[in-house]
């Protein structure tokens, strides 16, 4: 190893460990995202469920009422819907990647053995940037669509509350 190789290998060591850092925290952002809809997703179907039992039959439905369910429903089905995009999963990466899963099983065992072998600290690195740069695109889109449907389980609330109020009193 030449000189200048073993003076850019501690600082090589630390830009892998700080793209592995950064990956690290990409992923549990995506993790964080997948948790929200945990609870955005159970939320808007139950306040749909209770707006569905509570339907009284259409003679007994006010203007006032059917407006408000109309648009509590809107809203609700919309963040369904942005929910599904937000938790669809995105599963390309770059292409010949020997981190990504789907890089990694394009493959062959053998082929990948022998190219992981073959791997370099620079190639290692550079592989790290890329999923990196994937992941936080990955992130970016899941935070939009959880946005998106938290936004309309919030406008959804007050439509909502009106609906059950108007539904309820004229279904008792």
């Amino acid at each position: 190893m030449s000189e200048i190789e073993k003076s850019e290998a501690p600082e090589l060591e630390g830009s892998v460990a700080r793209a592995e850092a950064s990956l690290s925290r990409l992923l549990e952002w995506i993790r964080a995202a997948d948790g929200r809809l945990r609870f955005v997703l159970p939320l808007t179907t139950a306040m749909l469920g209770a707006l569905a039992v509570l339907v009284p039959p259409a003679a007994n439905w006010t203007m006032l009422g059917g407006i408000a369910a109309a648009f509590a429903v809107f809203f609700l089905v919309l963040s369904i819907a942005f929910s599904a995009c937000s938790s669809f999963p995105r599963t390309t990466g770059p292409l010949g990647s020997l981190i990504y899963f789907g890089g990694i099983c394009s493959r062959d065992l053998q082929q990948f053995e022998a190219t992981f072998r073959e791997m370099n600290a620079e190639a290692y690195l550079s592989d790290l940037l890329k999923q990196c740069h994937r992941n936080a695109q990955i992130a970016e889109r899941k935070y939009a669509w959880l946005q998106r449907a938290i936004g309309c389980l919030f406008v959804a609330a007050i439509p909502w509350a009106v609906a059950i109020f108007e539904l309820y009193s004229r279904g008792a």
